[in-house]
């Protein structure tokens, strides 16, 4: 106001009709600016407040692959510091096989899509928590020789927390539209976000704010670590079965759609070799190892050097069946992070493990819109166990060592 008065004064000095009409001129600007803050206003609420959410594309994303650089860092709105408390929702009362494991499953459950969430697995952010709780792992390379992680939950109403999520990469985006999961992430490739895009993909992302309300942060996720905030997206079952009925979105699968694993109580493969212990190379600096307990009947992972646990309630989860697919892996051109090109369309070799065993496996995929398919050498279906699945994509070039 200071600044309007000094302005007016040699304006309106000693003539008063002037003054009058500058005073009206000015009045009526501040009320036609207040006019046009409060319909900009209320314009932001509608697209990015609490309201329910078009399938639709973010026309001018953000392409990053840190999701908390792109807003101010000093920013605490949303983030939760007190210990988290689950609730768990009431047991379901029908059971049916859930289409990932043929374990029970709430029989309300088996046709909804299931949710794939990406996970970091930055040493900086382990343990995670959920991986208890995903049907299937699937790991795979990222720029630097370093791997993340894809988790797919059939049921999610029942996962305590998920995190820390991070950012997707085309090929995750292709693994997910195979399941015909809806797909939480917290930012992406610029490859990545162009096959959501173009693939028409149900997406939830934390940075663009993409339906961004299943998301919180947290500094304390892994209890007695005080963590960076890039470490710290989660989402949980609650969240999402609070909103996910509020968006516009396809909860069910198509009558059409039909999951492509098969399953049996024993998945033990006959014949095949002695796999007390599987050791998965992605690159030259990152490994998996798997280690079969009899007890368990089921593989217990070392992730890298770290034990793979559940942040949770520090679990440590076994997957019954452990698939290892061999693809065409290279350097995109042009791209100066070092993001890679991981085929996930076409056919190759692999190797299943399993009670103690493997064998090796051929798998295939048609299209980006279809299932993987494994199959036996003979060309019969894969049978698995009946249980969870951790699944390793690796370079042809790489090697599993067992013994």
């Amino acid at each position: 106001m200071d600044f309007m008065k000094s302005l007016m004064q040699p304006l309106v000095k000693n003539n008063p009709l002037k003054k009058h009409i500058i005073i009206s001129l000015v009045l009526c600007l501040c009320i036609v600016s207040i006019g046009t803050s409060a319909v900009a206003g209320q314009s932001f609420i509608s697209e990015t407040g609490n309201q329910p959410d078009e399938d639709t594309w973010v026309d001018e994303p953000i392409l990053t692959d840190d999701p908390v650089d792109e807003r101010d860092p000093d920013n605490e709105d949303d983030v939760m510091d007190e210990p988290y408390v689950f609730i768990p929702p009431p047991e379901p009362e029908f059971f049916a096989p859930n289409p990932l494991t043929g374990m029970p499953i709430d029989e309300e459950m088996i046709r909804h899509r299931p949710v794939a969430v990406v996970l970091s697995n930055d040493p900086d952010s382990l343990p995670m928590n959920g991986v208890s709780n995903a049907d299937i792992i699937y790991e795979f390379l990222v720029e630097g020789g370093m791997t993340r992680m894809l988790g797919l939950f059939q049921d999610f109403s029942r996962v305590p927390m998920v995190g820390s999520i991070r950012s997707a990469r085309h090929y995750s985006v292709e693994i997910a539209e195979s399941y015909d999961a809806l797909f939480v992430h917290a930012g992406g490739s610029p490859q990545g976000y162009n096959e959501i895009r173009n693939r028409s993909i149900t997406n939830f992302d934390e940075v663009t704010s993409v339906r961004r309300d299943i998301f919180f942060r947290t500094r304390t996720r892994i209890p007695g670590r005080r963590l960076d905030l890039l470490h710290g997206v989660v989402t949980t079952g609650s969240r999402v079965s609070e909103w996910f009925p509020k968006y516009n979105i396809r909860l069910m699968h198509n009558d059409d759609f039909e999951q492509s694993l098969l399953f049996v109580e024993d998945g033990t493969p006959n014949g095949g070799s002695v796999a007390r212990e599987a050791v998965v190379r992605f690159s030259g600096g990152k490994s998996t190892t798997f280690t079969y307990s009899s007890s368990e009947n089921g593989y217990r992972v070392l992730n890298g050097r770290y034990e793979f646990i559940d942040a949770n309630d520090n679990s440590q989860p076994y997957f019954t069946n452990v698939l290892v697919l061999k693809t065409r892996v290279s350097s995109i051109q042009g791209d100066n992070s070092g993001r890679q090109n991981v085929a996930t369309v076409g056919e190759g070799e692999g190797f299943f493990i399993c009670g103690g065993r493997y064998i090796e496996i051929n798998w295939s995929r048609a299209d980006k819109s279809a299932p993987f398919i494994y199959t036996l050498k003979n060309g019969s279906p894969l049978e698995l166990g009946m249980g969870t699945t951790y699944i390793c994509i690796i370079p042809i070039n790489q090697t599993v060592v067992f013994g």
